[in-house]
């Protein structure tokens, strides 16, 4: 445990470099109001801190890192954000994504405005070359990519190794599930680490699918779920329960808990931590 807690907080770290080697830079950052996480974290990893973020108290609690300083302004709801609040702030630059299209004629009287992708990994690789080259941080965001990418093709060695698929979500209730699938930034860490998506059903419209879990009950897999703080007791009564004491997915041998908040609207980080996850899972399940 301490081997693989410390191995964990190292590839953390590394990850991190980026923002770490910016910390003390004297240059004025840019003053700017973002309405996605993703893309919040994304610059926070470059050494820029958002002058304001929509919803914040939010980014914190479903991003743990990089750490969102107090003191960023709340812009409210990402797709509702306090207009007047923008207006008094006057950012140099509003950072938007491709569902603000809507929004972004009202945003661009208060400032310009720079749209990127997000949801996906390669959207997010483009994004922080985008910010990167944007604001003067090639560099920084090119070994943020880098540093990644060797995570994931070092942990994808053995990842392919691994006999089984596996689905990916998280429990909704004793008879539904939410499942990641490959158009999902989840998804695609899944895949880079060398596994297959047991899911081959519809993609979901934001890369997430509610599935009866009787309905892929008896594929042959893996069934890694995200159990968050405030579901462990559900998740336990859940276990015991009969249904799934029956069926042969939530049966001991191919249930697999990471008893861990997790949040898809994440970006390059997040993904590095899921991919160190992935990681214990995948040395487990080539041992059995």
């Amino acid at each position: 445990m301490v081997t693989m807690l410390s191995r964990r907080k190292l590839l953390l770290a590394t990850l991190l470099t980026p923002l770490m080697s910016w910390a003390g830079r004297s240059s004025a950052p840019p003053r700017l109001a973002v309405l996605d996480w993703g893309l919040t974290e994304v610059l926070l990893a470059l050494g820029i801190t958002p002058t304001a973020v929509a919803a914040p108290a939010w980014y914190r609690k479903l991003i743990p890192a990089p750490p969102l300083p107090e003191d960023v302004v709340d812009l409210g709801l990402l797709f509702q954000p306090n207009l007047e609040t923008l207006w008094a702030l006057k950012p140099d630059m509003i950072v938007i994504t491709p569902q603000h299209a809507l929004l972004k004629p009202t945003l661009e009287k208060i400032a310009p405005t720079l749209t990127l992708p997000t949801h996906t990994l390669a959207g997010f690789i483009t994004a922080t070359r985008e910010l990167g080259a944007k604001f003067d941080r090639q560099q920084q965001a090119s070994t943020l990519i880098e540093q990644l990418q060797q995570t994931l093709n070092r942990i994808a060695r053995q990842g392919r190794e691994v006999k089984l698929p596996v689905f990916l979500g998280s429990a909704v209730d004793t008879l539904h599930l939410r499942l990641c699938t490959v158009d999902s930034l989840p998804g695609n860490v899944l895949s880079a680490c060398g596994l297959r998506n047991a899911w081959r059903g519809s993609p979901g419209a934001e890369g997430s699918v509610l599935v009866e879990l009787t309905r892929i009950a008896d594929t042959p897999a893996k069934l890694l779920l995200f159990v968050p703080e405030e579901q462990r007791d559900a998740m336990q009564r859940w276990r015991q329960s009969p249904l799934w004491q029956q069926l042969p997915l939530t049966r001991p041998q191919n249930l697999n808990l990471l008893n861990t908040q997790f949040s898809d609207t994440g970006a390059l980080i997040t993904a590095g931590r899921f991919a160190t996850l992935l990681n214990d899972r995948i040395e487990a399940w080539c041992n059995e």
